[in-house]
């Protein structure tokens, strides 16, 4: 039998979980496949920028968003990653479980990583909404609760578990990657957004041919050293060029970012948030401050990573 996360007596009272943003430290586009996904080789890094959810049972299967970004365009209905992660679950455990404690659960998301940025939100909310839900029963298999944030999405999987990790396949074939110390990140958000499958299509008309998608060793090298200036050199999104030719002002505020000292401005997954890599924090102050009065930036934000992955933070 797998190991179970967070495995607990069941409980029928609310539960509070976290989970972060990320920011894909490389990101390698290969070919699509018969399937129409692009093969990747990515280094993904959670950050301390964490959506909370309070999973509330015997409600009315409610869904309330607020927080920083709660005004923002959160679908509230069943495609909602949060309640699709939840459903998903239902599903897998309906034969073996009683599971009727999920089924009216209100989700409370208190919005604070920046939506439709590239950033992983939604993936963060089904992230948590499946620890939580796995606290309310008394623990899941690991093994299906990977298979059910597989379902929802790629990066979900990594949320689960945090840190710093290789992605391959779409990102869901996960491997842990040693890292020394903390990177300090800038990010910064557009008041536009980019659709991710627009910018693979786009990838596709610019490279007809592509390599394999490779992680360079030397991002592996420099994140293991700590090292932020080598990790300048050698990180890259290749769907940099797709996004920009959506959205040419994000050349601007790359190259501000750079003017402003940053070591490396970086596309945040497919777009539009862009994180810049700072040396500590006060670099990181300064380089907030900057990109902040630059035009094309709504929001530069101040993170670190990497963080932990979901987790249970308060069970009433």
């Amino acid at each position: 039998m797998s190991a179970q996360l967070h495995s607990c007596p069941r409980t029928q009272t609310p539960v509070k979980v976290q989970a972060p943003g990320k920011i894909n430290v490389h990101l390698g586009v290969g070919g699509a496949g018969a399937d129409g996904y692009h093969e990747l080789a990515t280094v993904f890094q959670a950050l301390n920028l964490n959506e909370t959810l309070t999973l509330i049972p015997g409600g009315s299967s409610s869904i309330v968003v607020g927080g920083r970004y709660g005004d923002a365009e959160v679908p509230q209905d069943e495609s909602n990653f949060a309640r699709k992660a939840i459903n998903l679950l239902i599903a897998a455990l309906e034969d073996d479980r009683d599971v009727d404690v999920l089924r009216d659960l209100d989700i409370v998301i208190d919005k604070q990583v920046p939506v439709a940025g590239g950033m992983g939100g939604g993936s963060a909310d089904a992230a948590a909404a499946l620890v939580g839900a796995a606290h309310l029963i008394g623990g899941v298999e690991e093994s299906i609760l990977q298979e059910c944030a597989v379902a929802v999405g790629a990066d979900v999987a990594f949320l689960l578990h945090g840190g710093t990790a290789i992605g391959h396949g779409r990102g869901e074939k996960l491997s842990p990657v040693l890292t020394r110390g903390s990177f300090h990140w800038v990010m910064a958000t557009s008041a536009g957004q980019l659709s991710t499958p627009a910018m693979y299509a786009r990838f596709d008309e610019l490279t007809p041919d592509p390599e394999p998608a490779v992680v360079p060793a030397e991002v592996l090298t420099a994140l293991a050293a700590g090292d932020p200036d080598t990790l300048a050199t050698a990180a890259a999104n290749d769907l940099t060029d797709a996004a920009i030719s959506a959205m040419p002002e994000l050349a601007e505020v790359m190259e501000a970012g750079r003017d402003a000292g940053a070591l490396l401005p970086l596309l945040s997954g497919s777009g539009p948030t862009i994180g810049f890599l700072a040396r500590d924090a006060h670099h990181a102050l300064d380089l907030a401050v900057l990109l902040q009065a630059t035009r094309g930036v709504k929001e530069a934000l101040r993170t670190t990573g990497p963080a932990p992955g979901a987790h249970v933070i308060e069970s009433h």
